[in-house]
């Protein structure tokens, strides 16, 4: 559809005066915005088809074409499956469980490192100073300290801006701007915003409480929604920028309040309240589409105010009418101040409604360049600050899917039943109905003798086949393009069944992510931190944080160590856990180590114990253990002694050791002595049986003087066995030296 040019001066019946600084800027605005809203008309036509695919809604004209023709008229809700699943991803990986992906760190100083090494002693005015302990305190000494303060005060920053973020529901908001990203391509986050915040106190006046109410400011985060964002166009990013509208929607009530606020004009507040809701609203078309998408109703029946914020620079004139600049009390030196800043532009907000500045404020931040919006895009365009969506980039495909099923649904439809043909000259229904019914009864007419010359059946051809693979096919395409593949939703598809195949697919899948994890943290994390970060440097009144800091955006290595780490961390566990010489080692670190393995697991962190609850756990298990504190002199002796004891018990386990060692040593030696003996008498015996034998022969000897030889040589033998016997006994009994210089 294309967007006709808007008109808005003719709405606004008040008149301007031309001497009015105030009201020529609020002429200047208008004509400005006026610009701008007709030349984001593309942005916002390719906004509002992307909503209607997300939904998946078909165009009005598309509808009442397929009705006219009589043809099915379905979507197929894909391409919101592909946006949730890649929504929930990013966050998934920007947004960790029980961690944040941001840190501080102090700016490194070459300087104060180098100086840590230095041992001259400090002097100031001529004298040196010791510590508590009587040393001399050296300018390493003193270099230590300023980088122990710098990081103790980088940790109260840290601690700082967590505390603020968590208090704006900053993850929450985040989120959405994702989702904003995802659908339309580009989500914007605001801040920081100074948000106030009423506090009820009761204050004690002559013994009675009366009731206040305290206003407290911080810093926040707002979400700017893609349709209510108006930047200068002819960037290409919102550093480039030098304007942006914002349009912000307030009830009469808040519009009425305005003026309580510092800078605001009363009287251009009345002037506004005049007007009806729909006299102050800059009404399109595509406003209404996307209302009426969200179950609204279109602006026409919208009774909110159309207000708008204009970031950029304005002249100091108008701002100090308008009391966004504060004068000096004295009034020569605010002549002199008005002189000095006349001529000149400063960054502000400038608060516009129905074609009236309602009020001005200088931005909190005065560097130069600075905008407080922030944008993330899910597909960059390098010629816009406006990118491309999942719904964007897979719009062709998405018409590819709905064209083949509508023709699959129209083709099984006419091919379902046959077509028939009827003669009406020579049949007649019973019922005079001529709907086809069963058990139908039908009147034949004339000559004609068999109905099924009647009646004919005619069917066309079916092509589902053809079509569903043209119907795969843009699948296919519809999950390369779309840059989210099914296995990232879950579904395995035809990978690999093992792990390690697992965890190759999944790291070529998050290929992608990796890169729209780091444009967040360049985009978003690092100058939204940044900014907290210098407004509490400009605007706390805690001096316990100031320092000079570097902001850390850890989202890209959270996303690529998480992973690793986790598996490194169990096996960590399950190896030194099992070693004896690690484990008690390990035992002094057990609940730093389960807590890391507990947030690598995507595990809650309230499973584990505080440091309070260990501490007082702790201590009741010393109090139970001891009824009152031992004398330390007293502990290191009982320790000495225990060590002692255990020594002498290693040295008698060992000397016993040896001794049994040593007696069957012996008792083996004396055994194989034994074994030998014998076996050399019985060999001596069968000698001397062989030269009794070969006497014999000889004849030299009688039988009887043999008989007299045979007993001598027994009964030596049975001595020489007795003596041998006995002295096997004793050596078993006291010792194998037992008998050593006794025959």
């Amino acid at each position: 559809m294309k967007q006709e040019p808007i008109e808005y001066d003719h709405e606004y019946d008040h008149e301007y005066d031309k001497d009015s600084k105030i009201d020529m800027l609020a002429m200047q605005l208008e004509r400005q915005l006026t610009q701008v809203i007709n030349d984001r008309t593309v942005i916002d036509s390719r906004m509002v088809e992307d909503l209607k695919n997300y939904h998946g809604k078909l165009d009005d004209e598309t509808i009442n074409a397929l009705k006219k023709a009589k043809r099915s008229h379905p979507f197929i809700k894909l391409t919101r499956a592909k946006t949730n699943a890649g929504e929930s991803q990013l966050v998934d990986l920007l947004f960790p469980n029980d961690d944040k992906n941001y840190g501080i760190k102090p700016t490194p100083k070459p300087d104060l490192a180098g100086q840590l090494d230095d041992e001259t002693p400090v002097e100031i005015e001529g004298q040196q100073y010791q510590d508590d302990e009587g040393n001399q305190i050296t300018q390493g000494d003193l270099a230590a300290r300023k980088i122990e303060v710098a990081k103790e005060r980088c940790e109260n920053m840290e601690l700082t801006i967590e505390d603020q973020l968590v208090e704006t529901k900053y993850n929450s908001k985040c989120r959405k701007a994702i989702h904003d990203a995802c659908v339309v391509g580009t989500g914007i986050l605001k801040g920081p915003v100074v948000m106030g915040k009423l506090d009820k106190v009761y204050i004690e006046q002559g013994g009675n409480f009366t009731l206040e109410l305290q206003e407290s400011f911080t810093p926040g985060v707002e979400v700017v929604r893609p349709w209510d964002f108006f930047p200068d166009l002819s960037a290409s990013e919102i550093s480039e920028a030098e304007f942006v509208f914002e349009r912000r929607y307030m009830s009469k009530q808040q519009v009425a309040e305005l003026p309580q606020r510092k800078g605001f004009k009363a009287d251009n507040v009345k002037r506004v309240l005049k007007m009806t809701s729909q006299q102050t609203q800059h009404t399109t078309s595509y406003q209404d589409d996307v209302r009426k998408l969200a179950g609204l109703s279109d602006t026409i029946n919208d009774s909110r105010y159309e207000t708008w914020e204009y970031h950029g620079p304005i002249d100091n004139d108008v701002l100090i009418d308008v009391g966004a600049i504060d004068l000096p009390e004295d009034e020569e030196q605010a002549l002199a101040f008005i002189e000095e800043m006349s001529g000149e532009e400063t960054m502000a907000t400038v608060f516009y409604c129905g074609g009236l500045v309602l009020g001005a404020r200088v931005h909190l931040m005065s560097y130069e360049g600075y905008m407080p919006y922030r944008v993330f895009n899910w597909e960059p365009d390098d010629s816009s600050i406006f990118g491309y969506g999942i719904p964007r980039m897979v719009r062709d495909e998405q018409g590819i899917l709905n064209t083949t099923w509508r023709m699959m649904l129209d083709n099984g439809g006419i091919t379902a039943g046959p077509q028939i043909g009827v003669n009406k000259k020579h049949i007649q229904p019973a019922d005079g109905n001529w709907e086809i019914t069963p058990f139908k009864q039908w009147n034949m007419v004339g000559q004609i003798d068999d109905i099924r010359k009647v009646f004919t059946t005619v069917e066309f051809n079916s092509h589902l086949n053809e079509l569903q693979g043209v119907y795969q096919t843009a699948r296919v395409l519809f999950d390369e393009v779309s840059g989210v593949p099914m296995l990232q939703q879950g579904e395995q598809g035809q990978s690999t069944q093992t792990l390690g195949g697992m965890s190759m697919l999944m790291n070529a899948a998050n290929t992608v992510r990796r890169r729209q994890v780091k444009d967040w943290d360049d985009n978003i994390t690092e100058p939204m931190i940044s900014d907290f970060y210098h407004w509490n440097m400009s605007h706390n009144e805690d001096s316990a944080i100031k320092g000079d800091y570097q902001v850390d955006a850890r989202g890209t290595s959270a996303l690529l160590v998480k992973e690793t780490q986790a598996q490194a961390l169990t096996n960590f566990m399950s190896v030194a856990g099992s070693n004896p010489v690690f484990a008690p080692v390990l035992q002094l670190k057990a609940v730093d180590i389960l807590r890391e393995w507990v947030k690598t697991q995507g595990l809650p962190s309230s499973i584990i114990p505080t440091d309070e609850e260990l501490e007082q756990y702790q201590k009741q298990q010393a109090e139970q253990s001891e009824g009152q504190e031992q004398d330390p002199a007293m502990a290191i002796e009982q320790l000495r002694m225990q060590q002692l004891q255990a020594k002498q018990e290693f040295d008698s386990q060992m000397f016993d050791k040896k001794a049994q060692l040593d007696t069957q040593e012996q008792q083996a030696n004396i055994q194989i002595k034994y074994q030998q003996l014998a076996a050399e008498m019985q060999a001596q015996q069968s000698k001397e049986r062989v030269e009794l034998m070969k006497l014999t022969q000889n004849e030299k000897l009688s039988s009887e003087k043999l008989v007299v030889e045979l007993k001598k040589v027994q009964a030596k033998n049975e001595q020489d066995w007795a003596k041998f016997t006995a002295e096997l006994k004793v050596k078993q009994q006291a010792g194998i030296t037992a008998n050593y210089g006794l025959d």
